[in-house]
Formats: C-alpha cells, structure tokens, sequence
C-alpha cells in the first residue's frame, strides 16, 4: 500500500467522507506538463467542475486552452489579471458589491499564484503517484470543524480564515492556501455552485499538502478528546468491517467536554455581578 492510499484509508476512518481529497498540481512548464501522467481533458472546462469531477474519481490535467474560467486561470497563475477585474470595474459593474471602492478593495486582497503555470493537474486522491502542492476536500461542517481541530493540534489556531464567496474554489481553496502556506475555508460562491452543483450544505477546505499528513494525525490525536460519540461508534464500525479493529483505539466515553456543563465553580475569586 503507497503512502497516499494508507493516508486516504486513515482519512475515510475518521471522517464521513462522501467525495473523495483532490489534490493540485502545478506545472510550471509545458516539459512538466506533457510529462505527468494525467490524461488531458479533450476539451474546455471550468476549474471546479474540473475540481468537482477529481472528487468522484476523474484524474486530469488543464491547460489554458481547458480553462473555461478566466477568472480561475488568473488565479492558477496561468495568465495575468486584465485592469478591468483588477481595478474592481468589472465586479462594481456586476453589482456584486456596493461601489468601485468595495470592489477595488476586493480585487486587491485576492491572493493570486505569484509564479506562472503552464497548467494544472487535478486528481483524487486514490491516483496520486506524487505529492501535490494543495489538497482540497469538499465536504460538511462537521468535518471542517474537525479538519480545523486536527490542523490546531499541531499549528494551534488558523488566524488568516479569508473568504469572500467568490472565487471560492481557485482562490479561496487553492491559490490562497498555497502562496501562504496555510489553511483555509471556503463557503463556495454563487458561480461554483451553479456549475458543479454542489450540495447546499457542502463547502471546501483547502490545505496546503505540506500539512496535509499532519492534519490527519491531528485528527487522530483528538479523536478521543474531541469527537462525539456516535462518530466514534461509526469509526469502530468502519474499522471493524476492514478487519482491522485495533487500528484505533476508541474510548466512547473519553471526551474533553464530559461532565463540563455542570455550571461555575465558585472557588477563588469570581467577577462581581450586578
């Protein structure tokens, strides 16, 4: 068993995942390009449909002429943003946003691929023959406060959440986690949405790989402490009907909230209360 699939097996234990991690890949030349394994989508194709497709299964590679999203390509580093979206006319003329200085604000705090790609590769995590440069995991809340638990047991708090519901997948979930080297969470815009037709409740995690398999081991660390009981019931259950029952050692009843809502202790000093 690789690496990759020892860590995709450990992820599916502890979360209830129904899509599979994605990972990103950027190629910075068209050597690279033409020579990662990936089969070339025959035909054009908008970033997160791209993304959405990885998370059933499908393995690809982008180049521009794939890209259906300019926005998305600008993102990837593939081209350079036009002076009409930079300037924040095009969104202002949109009317997403109240005036040209809201928009231009916008525009200015988007975190974009500093360095040019030639394309991009995206694959589920079952066909990951290398690492990739950024992991996203399409998933519900449940598991994004338990993806952010994990990351917090080695990284402590994420300090630098961005999100504007735009551009949520190429900037929000990967050209952001990748140029700072940080977590992030995205709650999907209205155009990846429309396109990938994602289910309401689902939203997108983007981390950066270099922390992927210690966000995993988080997870693991806090699975006592941390997660609820009828989760833990369902990891028990996973793993016993993978023959590996010992995998984990599940304690039900361990919990860092257990007997915590029994109202203050009033020894020492407490604020006055009027």
């Amino acid at each position: 068993m690789s690496n990759f699939n020892e860590l995709n097996k450990r992820l599916n234990y502890l979360l209830n995942l129904e899509r599979q991690a994605v990972g990103i890949t950027f190629l910075h030349s068209k050597e690279d390009f033409q020579q990662h394994p990936a089969p070339k989508y025959p035909k054009m194709i908008p970033y997160c449909g791209a993304v959405q497709k990885a998370t059933m299964g499908e393995q690809m590679k982008l180049d521009l002429s794939n890209f259906a999203c300019p926005a998305s390509a600008v993102a990837m580093g593939l081209v350079d943003n036009d002076e009409y979206s930079a300037s924040g006319e095009k969104h202002a003329n949109m009317k997403v946003y109240k005036d040209i200085e809201v928009s231009k604000q916008v525009a200015d705090d988007m975190v974009y691929c500093r360095e040019a790609s030639y394309g991009i590769a995206i694959e589920p995590i079952e066909t990951w023959t290398k690492a990739p440069d950024v992991v996203l995991l399409i998933t519900v809340p449940f598991n994004a406060m338990r993806i952010l638990q994990g990351n917090a047991y080695h990284y402590g708090q994420v300090k630098q959440i961005k999100m504007t519901g735009m551009q949520a997948l190429c900037q929000e979930g990967t050209s952001y986690p990748f140029e700072t080297n940080e977590i992030n969470v995205s709650m999907m815009c209205s155009g990846t949405r429309y396109v990938a037709r994602w289910k309401d409740e689902e939203l997108c995690i983007g981390i950066p790989y270099n922390k992927f398999e210690k966000v995993i081991d988080g997870l693991e660390q806090t699975l006592n402490p941390m997660e609820l009981l009828e989760k833990k019931r369902q990891i028990i259950k996973k793993t016993q009907e993978n023959d590996e029952a010992e995998f984990y050692d599940v304690r039900k009843r361990d919990n860092y909230f257990r007997g915590a809502y029994q109202g203050v202790k009033r020894a020492g000093r407490v604020h006055d209360q009027d």
